[in-house]
Protein backbone atom coordinates (compact mmCIF):
# COMPACT_ATOMS: atom_id res chain seq x y z
CA UNK A 1 0.00 0.00 0.00
CA UNK A 2 1.37 3.44 -0.89
CA UNK A 3 1.85 5.74 2.10
CA UNK A 4 2.20 9.52 2.02
CA UNK A 5 4.99 10.84 4.24
CA UNK A 6 4.99 14.54 3.42
CA UNK A 7 2.76 17.47 4.26
CA UNK A 8 -0.15 18.06 1.94
CA UNK A 9 -1.28 21.58 1.11
CA UNK A 10 -3.84 23.49 -0.91
CA UNK A 11 -5.21 21.82 -4.03
CA UNK A 12 -3.11 18.71 -3.40
CA UNK A 13 -5.24 18.07 -0.30
CA UNK A 14 -8.46 18.37 -2.31
CA UNK A 15 -7.18 15.91 -4.90
CA UNK A 16 -6.01 13.51 -2.21
CA UNK A 17 -9.37 13.64 -0.41
CA UNK A 18 -11.16 12.91 -3.67
CA UNK A 19 -8.93 9.92 -4.34
CA UNK A 20 -9.20 8.70 -0.74
CA UNK A 21 -13.00 8.87 -0.86
CA UNK A 22 -12.98 5.98 -3.31
CA UNK A 23 -11.35 3.85 -0.59
CA UNK A 24 -14.29 4.41 1.77
CA UNK A 25 -16.57 1.95 0.02
CA UNK A 26 -17.43 -1.13 2.01
CA UNK A 27 -15.70 -4.37 1.14
CA UNK A 28 -17.63 -7.18 -0.46
CA UNK A 29 -16.96 -9.54 2.46
CA UNK A 30 -19.20 -10.02 5.47
CA UNK A 31 -20.08 -6.70 7.06
CA UNK A 32 -19.19 -3.21 6.02
CA UNK A 33 -15.56 -2.14 6.17
CA UNK A 34 -14.61 1.53 5.76
CA UNK A 35 -11.04 2.82 5.43
CA UNK A 36 -9.91 6.15 6.92
CA UNK A 37 -6.47 7.78 6.64
CA UNK A 38 -5.15 10.71 8.70
CA UNK A 39 -3.13 13.42 6.94
CA UNK A 40 -0.94 16.09 8.53
CA UNK A 41 -1.69 19.58 7.23
CA UNK A 42 0.10 22.90 7.51
CA UNK A 43 0.84 24.03 11.03
CA UNK A 44 -0.13 21.49 13.66
CA UNK A 45 -3.45 20.56 12.01
CA UNK A 46 -4.53 17.15 10.74
CA UNK A 47 -7.63 15.76 9.05
CA UNK A 48 -9.09 12.31 8.41
CA UNK A 49 -10.15 11.40 4.92
CA UNK A 50 -12.40 10.83 3.18
CA UNK A 51 -14.36 13.96 4.10
CA UNK A 52 -17.73 12.18 3.90
CA UNK A 53 -18.77 8.56 4.24
CA UNK A 54 -22.27 7.16 3.70
CA UNK A 55 -23.21 3.97 5.52
CA UNK A 56 -26.39 2.21 4.36
CA UNK A 57 -27.93 0.28 7.25
CA UNK A 58 -29.76 -2.09 4.89
CA UNK A 59 -26.59 -3.27 3.16
CA UNK A 60 -23.41 -2.13 4.93
CA UNK A 61 -23.98 -3.32 8.50
CA UNK A 62 -25.12 -6.89 7.94
CA UNK A 63 -22.39 -9.05 9.43
CA UNK A 64 -20.85 -6.15 11.34
CA UNK A 65 -19.43 -2.69 10.77
CA UNK A 66 -15.68 -2.13 10.84
CA UNK A 67 -13.47 0.96 10.49
CA UNK A 68 -9.87 0.62 9.36
CA UNK A 69 -7.90 3.59 10.73
CA UNK A 70 -4.52 4.25 9.13
CA UNK A 71 -1.89 6.66 10.43
CA UNK A 72 1.05 7.04 8.03
CA UNK A 73 2.23 10.20 9.86
CA UNK A 74 5.09 10.52 12.39
CA UNK A 75 2.78 11.48 15.30
CA UNK A 76 -0.09 9.91 17.22
CA UNK A 77 -3.63 10.86 16.20
CA UNK A 78 -7.11 10.09 17.47
CA UNK A 79 -10.19 9.04 15.51
CA UNK A 80 -13.21 10.40 17.38
CA UNK A 81 -16.81 10.12 16.16
CA UNK A 82 -19.33 11.45 18.70
CA UNK A 83 -22.56 9.48 18.40
CA UNK A 84 -20.86 6.24 17.29
CA UNK A 85 -19.69 3.50 19.62
CA UNK A 86 -16.88 0.95 19.54
CA UNK A 87 -17.96 -2.62 20.22
CA UNK A 88 -15.45 -4.58 22.27
CA UNK A 89 -15.64 -8.37 22.25
CA UNK A 90 -13.47 -10.14 24.81
CA UNK A 91 -13.83 -13.88 25.19
CA UNK A 92 -17.21 -15.44 25.89
CA UNK A 93 -18.56 -12.35 27.69
CA UNK A 94 -21.25 -10.16 26.15
CA UNK A 95 -19.79 -7.35 24.03
CA UNK A 96 -19.38 -3.95 25.68
CA UNK A 97 -19.60 -0.58 23.99
CA UNK A 98 -17.85 2.72 24.57
CA UNK A 99 -17.83 6.03 22.70
CA UNK A 100 -15.77 5.76 19.51
CA UNK A 101 -12.42 7.39 20.35
CA UNK A 102 -9.39 5.43 19.14
CA UNK A 103 -5.71 6.39 19.44
CA UNK A 104 -3.64 5.46 16.38
CA UNK A 105 0.15 5.51 16.80
CA UNK A 106 2.57 6.58 14.05
CA UNK A 107 2.68 4.03 11.23
CA UNK A 108 -0.13 2.00 12.81
CA UNK A 109 -3.31 0.65 11.23
CA UNK A 110 -6.16 -0.21 13.62
CA UNK A 111 -9.31 -2.22 12.86
CA UNK A 112 -12.25 -1.20 15.06
CA UNK A 113 -15.65 -2.86 15.30
CA UNK A 114 -18.45 -0.27 15.44
CA UNK A 115 -21.62 -1.13 17.34
CA UNK A 116 -24.56 -1.42 14.96
CA UNK A 117 -27.09 -1.56 17.83
CA UNK A 118 -26.36 2.09 18.72
CA UNK A 119 -26.95 3.09 15.08
CA UNK A 120 -30.63 2.47 15.74
CA UNK A 121 -30.84 5.07 18.51
CA UNK A 122 -27.91 7.49 18.35
CA UNK A 123 -27.45 10.08 17.07
CA UNK A 124 -31.02 11.29 16.59
CA UNK A 125 -32.06 10.78 12.93
CA UNK A 126 -33.53 13.62 10.86
CA UNK A 127 -36.95 13.43 9.12
CA UNK A 128 -35.50 11.20 6.36
CA UNK A 129 -34.09 8.74 8.91
CA UNK A 130 -30.49 9.87 8.24
CA UNK A 131 -28.12 10.15 11.18
CA UNK A 132 -25.11 12.47 10.88
CA UNK A 133 -21.92 12.02 12.92
CA UNK A 134 -18.80 14.16 12.69
CA UNK A 135 -15.37 12.53 12.91
CA UNK A 136 -12.04 14.24 13.53
CA UNK A 137 -8.75 14.16 15.42
CA UNK A 138 -9.41 16.07 18.66
CA UNK A 139 -5.64 16.47 19.18
CA UNK A 140 -4.97 18.23 15.87
CA UNK A 141 -8.25 18.93 14.07
CA UNK A 142 -11.15 19.81 16.35
CA UNK A 143 -11.96 22.95 14.29
CA UNK A 144 -15.20 22.68 12.28
CA UNK A 145 -13.27 23.13 9.00
CA UNK A 146 -11.21 19.98 9.70
CA UNK A 147 -14.15 17.75 10.65
CA UNK A 148 -15.44 15.08 8.31
CA UNK A 149 -18.90 13.47 8.27
CA UNK A 150 -20.40 10.01 8.47
CA UNK A 151 -24.00 9.77 7.27
CA UNK A 152 -25.96 6.69 8.30
CA UNK A 153 -28.92 6.21 6.01
CA UNK A 154 -31.71 3.59 6.08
Amino acid sequence: MHRIHHRITGSALGLLLLIAASGARPSTGLGGEFHFVIHDLEGEAAAWSPREVVIHTRTDVEGGLFFILENPTPRTHVFEAPGLFEQIVEGPEAPTVKPLRVYVAPGETVRVQVSTEQLKVEPEPDASGTQTCPFFCPLHGADEALRSTIRVVP
